[in-house]
């Protein structure tokens, strides 16, 4: 009787080792993206497989290592957050510590103000507003014509453009960050001997942090040869 209790205890130690296999299927996202996790959680005692174009990820090893991976595959296989539309919007103001400033939008006079007591500004206009549309995580780029005074036929051109836009919650409001924003203002002159026309150019290069509503001025960068330096303004929308 011992000998036949201590066999049936073999076979089911035996039994319970045998490994089984596995095929989760993946909605969500590409199946291959899940080998880190796989990796970490098969304590090298799992086989597995992904398959990208079938969706799915094959499993075989022990049975209770297997089942967790499962599970876990399972958990992380969920629809991404919606990416959300956003809009920005830029104000080019033209300033200068001489002369009068012309009339300022409401919704640009505290900032006018702000930018009078900080740097001592007494004169200050809106060269050009632009506004950009686009969705998180994508590269935004526009650009267009801007009211400065030259002295050839030629239009002075701004551009900006930026790699993406992402956002996140806050106590307050929707934080909304620009990575690598680019402004550049392109002034054109004619070439020393008046033969053609060269370009000099105002331009600013940051990262910029702004909570949906707020007007963050994003920086300043001067006109050569001029008292005048252009400021840039941004404030941000969250469509949906």
């Amino acid at each position: 009787m011992k000998r036949l209790l201590l066999t049936l205890l073999c076979v089911s130690v035996l039994f319970a080792q045998e490994p089984i296999s596995r095929v989760v299927q993946i909605k969500h996202f590409q199946p291959d993206f899940a080998s880190p996790v796989l990796d970490i959680l098969s304590a090298g005692k799992v086989r597995w497989r992904p398959d990208n174009n079938l969706k799915y990820i094959a499993l075989h090893g022990p049975a209770e290592l297997v089942e967790a991976m499962e599970a876990a595959l399972k958990k992380l296989d969920v629809p991404a957050p919606a990416e959300k539309n956003i809009e920005l919007t830029f104000h080019m103001l033209l300033a200068s510590a001489q002369g009068e400033s012309s009339a300022i939008p409401p919704d640009l006079t505290g900032v006018a103000q702000q930018l009078r007591n900080v740097f001592g500004l007494k004169s200050i206009r809106v060269l050009e507003t632009a506004v950009m549309r686009g969705r998180e995580g994508q590269q935004m780029e526009t650009s267009g014509l801007v009211a400065l005074p030259v002295k050839v036929d030629a239009t002075p051109q701004y551009n900006i453009r930026l790699q993406k836009v992402l956002t996140s919650p806050s106590e307050k409001a929707v934080l909304v960050r620009i990575d690598k924003l680019e402004f550049r203002v392109s002034i054109p002159s004619l070439k020393i001997g008046g033969q053609g026309l060269t370009y000099d150019s105002a331009s600013i290069s940051t990262n910029v942090d702004v909570r949906e509503g707020q007007k963050v001025v994003v920086g300043k960068s001067g006109l050569d040869a001029t008292s005048q330096s252009v400021f840039l303004v941004v404030s941000a929308k969250v469509l949906d």
